[in-house]
């Protein structure tokens, strides 16, 4: 279930990310297609791991590891430059604390899950 969850919160959160990319007039080029890059990497994970999922993929554990890391990486890395910045309000960093919670958290209960699965297999 959690891994189902994962894909559906990524997907959904960096779809909503592309979408204020491409309308953002004060990206430069290169900040825009490195967001670009990001968002569309977290979503093409996603549905890596969803086409994995539905298949039943012998290698559904690589997808979700890679979507996993790159995940948590990202947030890891932007997360405390957001935090950090007078260049957002109080506001903007409540939210993105939240969805870099959200995502670590999703990302580890999909993660627990995951192994947990493959240890019952195994017996």
């Amino acid at each position: 279930m959690w891994r189902w969850i994962l894909v559906t919160w990524t997907v959904a959160i960096w779809g909503s990310r592309v979408r204020n990319i491409i309308i953002d007039d004060e990206l430069s080029g290169l900040e825009r297609t490195v967001s670009l890059g990001v968002a569309v990497g977290l979503i093409a994970a996603s549905g890596a791991l969803l086409w994995a999922l539905v298949r039943g993929a012998w290698w559904k554990g690589r997808a979700l590891a890679a979507l996993v890391v790159l995940g948590i990486a990202r947030w890891t890395l932007r997360g405390p430059v957001i935090l950090l910045s007078d260049e957002w309000e109080t506001s903007f960093k409540v939210v993105h604390t939240i969805l870099w919670l959200t995502t670590v958290a999703l990302s580890l209960a999909a993660w627990r899950e995951h192994r947990l699965g493959e240890s019952q297999q195994s017996l």
